[in-house]
């Protein structure tokens, strides 16, 4: 069913160019995917299709971390989803954070998810523990990063709805199994921010930043804010993928993460997470 679901996100791109793009104030649900997607760097090649798999960033902040407050002396997470219109894909959405807490004797966490599995480790693939009870919390965190937004929404089809509130496109729906129980309310700034001159002399304006996200997971109110939209990767190395320079969540009104990002690797970077055989 996920696959199924899935393979809408490539389609769905595809058969929205730029120049068929709605007018600004439109609430139409392919607009507002294309406007955000295009914004976020996703779409790639004269098609612009979602090329997107994998990304890395890294920052610091404040953490809650199995109920302890946690001072990030680093945090980095690796999060890998699928590329429907290609042979080889990764079968299930995964992520791994690495956090160290500075306070704590610089104490290390890294937690895992793919799929149907959660696990923390005591270093990136190595001393892993079962964390079953994690794999809906983790998954979440997949799927809340602006870009898996996207791919969320594109994937659940019909069933997203775009409205308006206060000025500002509002996308409403369910998230990829298992947590397609789980819906989403994804607010949207429609100001342009942001011009890029082609070779051509063409200007190309970006608009469309997810500025929040509000659901309810397991009976627990979740919101994550996102602010200062930028490409993070180093100089050199820039993608024009860009990521929410603070992201902010919060649960049942406390906030469990502020993270202000260093740096991103948004070049479709190596990531994988297999899952142990001890956890399997």
């Amino acid at each position: 069913m996920y696959k199924k679901r899935i393979a809408a996100l490539a389609a769905v791109i595809v058969l929205m160019p730029a120049q068929a793009a709605l007018a600004q104030g439109s609430v139409d649900v392919e607009d507002i995917l294309y406007r955000t997607a295009d914004m976020l760097g996703m779409l790639r090649t004269q098609r612009e299709v979602d090329r997107l798999a994998t990304l890395v960033y890294s920052g610091t902040g404040t953490a809650v971390i199995d109920g302890e407050a946690c001072a990030m002396e680093s945090y980095k997470a690796s999060v890998r989803y699928a590329i429907p219109d290609q042979e080889h894909t990764f079968p299930v959405p995964g992520m791994r954070v690495d956090i160290s807490c500075a306070a704590s004797g610089a104490e290390r966490h890294v937690q895992a998810v793919a799929g149907e599995y959660a696990w923390n480790e005591t270093a990136p693939g190595v001393g892993a523990t079962p964390a079953p009870n994690t794999v809906r919390e983790r998954l979440l965190e997949v799927w809340l990063v602006p870009q898996g937004l996207v791919k969320a929404a594109m994937a659940a089809g019909p069933e997203t709805i775009a409205s308006r509130e206060a000025g500002n496109p509002v996308l409403t729906f369910p998230l990829p199994e298992p947590l397609d129980d789980t819906v989403v309310k994804v607010t949207l700034d429609p100001e342009v921010f942001l011009f890029h001159t082609m070779p051509n002399g063409v200007r190309r304006e970006f608009s469309h930043r997810i500025t929040r996200v509000e659901t309810e997971l397991d009976g627990d109110a979740v919101v994550v804010s996102y602010a200062d939209y930028r490409d993070w990767n180093a100089d050199d190395y820039k993608a024009d993928v860009l990521l929410p320079g603070r992201m902010v969540w919060s649960r049942n009104g406390a906030t469990v993460l502020d993270l202000t990002l260093t740096e991103s690797n948004t070049y479709n970077p190596y990531v994988i997470m297999p899952v142990p055989e001890n956890i399997r």
